[in-house]
């Protein structure tokens, strides 16, 4: 693997680490505040218990309903979920800034870009977006660095085997 490569592109030349198996991880670790990764987003609770965010534990529960899905595709899609924050959030600033009506909005999203994820999504989950735009991506984009996290987590897994000479796990 050539250090100068891009980066996905490494990821994508390690073995296949499967999100249940980095489900499995994550249940193992016994101190998930002392993985530099995981940091912070994990303590100790009032009983000096350790803990993890309530949001590490909805994107976890999540990633259990599709454990054959690798931890490269789950980064993929962590990226693509904060493209597109990025994308509408820049262009709903153009968009307002020319004065266009909140009414117009949603329709001339829609039509500059379908993935732009609005088009995907159900009618009411666009009126919530309409009420609070970065409410809404804020949201979306703290779940996607979350998943973020935990997919590079798992990745990283895949990276220490090959350098400490272990065989890849077996994918099922």
């Amino acid at each position: 693997m050539p250090g100068d490569a891009p980066l996905l592109e490494r990821l994508a030349g390690l073995p296949a680490v499967s999100v249940g198996e980095l489900v499995e991880l994550l249940e193992r670790m016994e101190e998930p505040g002392r993985d530099p990764l995981l940091a912070g987003l994990a303590g100790v609770d009032e009983d000096g218990e350790p803990a993890i965010h309530p949001l590490v534990a909805a994107v976890v529960e999540h990633l259990r309903q599709k454990p054959e899905t690798t931890c490269y595709a789950a980064l993929l899609e962590a990226l693509t979920g904060m493209w597109n924050a990025a994308v509408r959030g820049a262009v709903v600033s153009r968009l307002r800034a020319q004065g266009l009506p909140a009414d117009d909005l949603l329709l001339r999203l829609e039509a500059l870009s379908p993935t732009l994820g609005l088009k995907s999504e159900s009618r009411e989950w666009a009126r919530q977006w309409m009420s609070d735009p970065t409410a809404q991506d804020a949201a979306l984009v703290q779940q996607c660095l979350v998943r973020l996290l935990l997919a590079l987590r798992g990745l990283a897994e895949a990276r220490a085997r090959m350098l400490t000479g272990e065989p890849p796990k077996e994918t099922t």
